[in-house]
């Protein structure tokens, strides 16, 4: 393929973010960007953008060393997305979505872990499932790494001990978890030869830990502050009821709501069919009155038309993928309505779902009902969600004087 130069390159981005819709402010701003790379190169009698000409542009320009470790400013950072698109578009014809920093894995480690990640997939564990396994493993390596272990085998029980007695300080609501994770790692290190002994023998139970973190406990004025607070004038209001009346009206956890598609809403039967994100079971949810006039003022009035993603909630500006989280969604409509969360133990998308599921219980509903409702395989699974239900714990309390003489 034929190299192209700056002007080419930028005149073909600008057509490609055209193509997708992008907002003509945006396009502007990307416009301005490639003129001054591409005055800067004039001057320094170039046409082509290399490694080298973008490197002594983002220094000779902004005064930004590439390899600097310092952490780059926003103005930085977009003046890099800038040239990472022309590079991309130059390689293949195509515009990279946003980046986020990817984590990298200590080399000496790669192999046991690479291992690892193939039992997980070959045991049909969902995406989720490995991703926070992944998150869990490579905490673990990193910190051999910094104490200056390169080989599995230097792990041993004092090792285990000092890194779990850490987490467990940091991360307390996630102990469970990290200790189902290093325990199947640690078996597969010693099925392999890794290990001279099976290490998981030494990962304790999690009662020795911290248990998890106290969801909020929300009460049924503050679920209707959370409604009542969006304004459904706006595109962006119309989106966040929408999602907001699946978590509260449905308990649907954030992943599944997230990866809803178009063709899972059946609209002739009244029903919402999907796979759930976390077991990949199946699940079917009846569209009530109000959820399904939520979805539908979103869909045909505030969804952009424009958009090719066949999610359901979307970006409202381009290019327009699917959400990448809901938690800053739930924050600014607590915001919104003024309800208190500091103090009140854990207030994202899933103490919602706890929520749910307690005001179920209140309200005497019985637990198998419960449990489809969350999409759970067996009642028993429910159980966790039910603690919180104090008039409930009340009534079962026992009278102090009873049988004192």
């Amino acid at each position: 393929m034929k190299q192209q130069t700056i002007s080419q390159l930028s005149e073909g981005v600008i057509a490609a973010l055209e193509k997708q819709n992008y907002a003509s402010i945006s396009i502007s701003h990307f416009k301005q960007a490639f003129t001054r790379i591409e005055r800067y190169a004039s001057s320094k009698g170039e046409t082509f953008l290399t490694n080298s000409l973008a490197r002594r542009y983002l220094f000779d320009v902004y005064g930004w060393v590439v390899d600097s470790t310092a952490t780059p400013s926003a103005h930085i950072t977009s003046q890099l997305r800038v040239i990472r698109i022309l590079k991309c578009y130059e390689a293949n014809r195509s515009i990279p979505g946003r980046v986020f920093s990817k984590k990298e894995l200590p080399a000496c480690f790669s192999n046991h872990f690479d291992l690892y990640i193939s039992e997980c997939v070959s045991r049909n564990l969902s995406k989720k499932t490995i991703d926070t396994r992944f998150m869990d493993i490579y905490d673990l390596l990193t910190y051999a790494q910094n104490k200056g272990l390169i080989n599995i085998s230097g792990i041993d029980e004092c090792f285990l001990d000092e890194y779990l007695s850490i987490r467990s300080s940091l991360s307390p609501g996630a102990m469970s978890r990290i200790l189902s994770s290093l325990r199947c790692f640690l078996r597969c290190m010693f099925a392999n030869g890794y290990t001279p002994r099976d290490l998981s023998i030494f990962i304790p139970a999690g009662s020795r830990y911290p248990t998890k973190s106290v969801q909020k406990l929300w009460t049924d004025e503050e679920v209707k502050s959370l409604l009542q607070g969006v304004d459904r004038s706006d595109s962006i209001g119309k989106r966040d009821f929408a999602i907001m009346q699946l978590i509260l009206r449905y308990g649907m956890r954030s992943g599944d709501i997230l990866d809803l598609k178009m063709t899972d809403i059946n609209w002739d039967n009244m029903s919402i069919q999907y796979k759930q994100d976390k077991t990949s079971a199946p699940n079917a949810l009846p569209i009530l009155d109000d959820i399904g006039w939520a979805l539908a003022d979103w869909i045909a009035n505030a969804r952009p038309k424009q958009a090719s993603s066949n999610h359901v909630f979307i970006r409202l500006t381009a290019p327009y993928c699917g959400l990448s989280g809901l938690y800053s969604i739930l924050k600014r409509r607590v915001m919104y309505a003024d309800v208190a969360t500091s103090g009140c133990g854990k207030s994202g998308p899933h103490s919602l779902r706890h929520a749910l599921a307690s005001n179920m219980l209140a309200k005497r509903v019985p637990t198998h009902v419960i449990s489809a409702v969350l999409g759970h395989a067996s009642p028993a699974s429910t159980m966790v969600y039910l603690h919180s239900e104090i008039e409930g714990l009340r009534n079962c309390a026992l009278d102090a004087t009873e049988g004192l003489i």
